[in-house]
């Protein structure tokens, strides 16, 4: 018997990742009260390679209290072999936190405070109690047989129980208002942080709680993108978990290429509203900062460089997004995104959109980046109707360019 103390005595996210790659066990249940992609998305490789030698992966997960997003319910979709989501329409929280890991030689049973996110796993302050367990043929150890009773009452809760089955059932929790994409999270709760107006911080920083980069060294990790060919100077940058900017957007009006599907990326920005002062985009004047291609890991002023990133989109990664400096007669004098990944069963991310839109998808929308690490992006597509939102939740807000012409860009 253990107890985790995190991040003190350990990351359940490592303690998870190394329990699954043991060979010790063939099943993992997971019951949760919330679910995100930092979480999962660090997580999937994980379970990728465990069920890739046989073990099985069963999530059951809550989504009240906005705690669990629709791309963490798509990634969990494709990465398990069973999903279901409790809700109750009394505003009675499902809120376990419950991982049980079944092998022949024994059980493993962890019970505490960690959700199924990146701060759940890696970088809040939580506790969760390690117990051996184990069951033969002439005994059911006491704790697996309350844990089978618990789900079998969960499973009998008939309306207040759904199985996830396919990406229809998820979509109809989205657009039902039971589930929320996680961009459109945090533009809500930065709205409602400004109508709240400044406050005085009362505390410090916590404790360092390093949250994994999704090493380019393991089999079938998506961050295993293409390297830069020419390594820039480094921008200033801040640990992933203490960057208060996870995600940019950009509007992106009509798009360049055959499809529509290239974006242009700044290397320096007009600003509009914030201070860029002290982050990776400080320029050294409060009118402009360095561009929006910074955000990618690269240096605007390092022209000959070329960068592939992975693209998750709704729920799958796409390999070898370029990011470059074009020349020649059609270069435009600006860095490009080429959305043109593709995933692993060899599908184009650009024969994904056009069943979304009879049009091209891409144009006249608000295009939306959350950074798992400097290779690996959730994209995130929203109407261009919600851009009034976009630029008043954004911490630094500015022009994909120096002009004011230029398309609007935002930092949350």
């Amino acid at each position: 018997m253990e107890l985790l103390s995190q991040p003190f005595t350990g990351q359940l996210g490592d303690r998870l990742i190394d329990l699954l790659d043991s060979g010790n066990y063939h099943t993992l249940h997971i019951l949760v009260a919330f679910a995100k992609t930092s979480g999962v998305l660090r997580i999937k490789s994980a379970f990728e390679q465990f069920r890739s030698r046989g073990g099985k992966v069963n999530v059951i997960v809550g989504i009240d209290l906005g705690g669990t997003s629709h791309e963490a319910l798509t990634s969990l979709l494709i990465n398990t072999d069973s999903l279901a989501v409790v809700h109750s329409e009394n505003r009675q929280t499902f809120h376990p936190k419950i991982y049980h890991l079944q092998g022949d030689e024994g059980d493993l049973l962890i019970v505490g405070s960690n959700n199924l996110t990146g701060g759940g796993l890696w970088t809040n302050f939580e506790s969760s109690l390690i117990v051996q367990t184990n069951d033969s043929e002439q005994n059911s150890d006491p704790l697996n047989s309350q844990l089978r009773d618990y789900q079998k009452i969960l499973a009998g809760l008939k309306n207040s129980f759904l199985n996830i089955s396919n990406q229809s059932d998820i979509d109809t929790l989205l657009h039902n208002g039971y589930l929320l994409k996680e961009v459109d999270a945090q533009v809500r709760l930065a709205n409602a942080a400004g109508k709240r107006g400044p406050s005085k911080r009362l505390f410090g920083n916590g404790t360092p709680a390093p949250i994994p980069q999704l090493s380019a060294t393991k089999p079938n990790n998506p961050a295993g993108a293409k390297p830069i060919t020419t390594p820039p100077p480094s921008p200033p940058t801040l640990p992933i978990s203490q960057l208060d900017w996870q995600t940019i957007w950009f509007e992106t009006r009509r798009m360049t290429g055959g499809s529509r599907n290239i974006l242009d990326l700044s290397a320096s920005s007009l600003v509009s509203r914030g201070d860029p002062s002290g982050t990776p985009f400080d320029l050294g004047d409060p009118k402009l900062m360095r561009g929006s291609v910074v955000f990618f890991g690269l240096d605007p002023i390092a022209t000959g460089q070329t960068k592939d990133i992975v693209l998750n989109f709704e729920g799958v990664d796409y390999e070898g997004n370029t990011i470059l400096f074009p020349t020649g007669a059609n270069a435009n004098g600006t860095w490009r995104l080429q959305i043109k990944g593709i995933s692993a069963a060899k599908q184009k991310i650009t024969d994904v959109f056009p069943p979304k839109d009879p049009d091209y998808y891409l144009m006249n929308k608000i295009a939306a980046f959350t950074k798992i690490n400097d290779n690996y992006y959730l994209l995130s597509i929203f109407p261009d109707t919600d851009l009034g939102k976009f630029e008043t939740a954004s911490k630094i807000l500015g022009h994909n360019g120096q002009t004011l012409q230029a398309k609007r860009v935002g930092l949350l």
